[in-house]
């Protein structure tokens, strides 16, 4: 290598300076615009609208945003309610399930015992 050549610069180094000749990257996301400039990414905003009838029509139009938001916050918990209504009969259910599981296992026990007490009663009275 001569004394007066030129280094290669490494390669993020080299990318940047190719990027910078490049100019400014633009991106569209989901509505929003994004521009690439000094190894960030920043937003560009839009302008706000002209004249008082915009700024009134955008009002409007966040003020119905919110009304419909507010119905359906109040739709979410009346289900949330009703869910939990729900849950507590299935609970309910899932008990009287169990008892009556229960009560039917302690009646065929109980079968069970007299049936045998019956023919231990017979054998011994054949027996004797």
């Amino acid at each position: 290598m001569g004394i007066f050549r030129k280094k290669r610069l490494p390669k993020s180094e080299a990318a940047m300076a190719e990027a910078a000749d490049l100019g400014p990257i633009h991106m569209q996301l989901d509505g929003h615009r994004l521009t690439f400039g000094g190894g960030e990414w920043q937003p560009e905003y839009e302008e706000l609208p002209e004249g008082k009838g915009a700024v009134e029509a955008e009002l409007l139009e966040l003020r119905r945003e919110k009304r419909k938001m507010k119905k359906d916050l109040e739709k979410y918990q009346a289900q949330k309610e009703e869910m939990k209504e729900l849950k507590e009969r299935w609970n309910l259910l899932d008990f009287k399930y169990q008892l009556l599981l229960d009560m039917w296992t302690m009646r065929e026990l109980d079968i069970k015992r007299s049936q045998e007490e019956v023919t231990s009663k017979r054998t011994r009275h054949s027996a004797a």
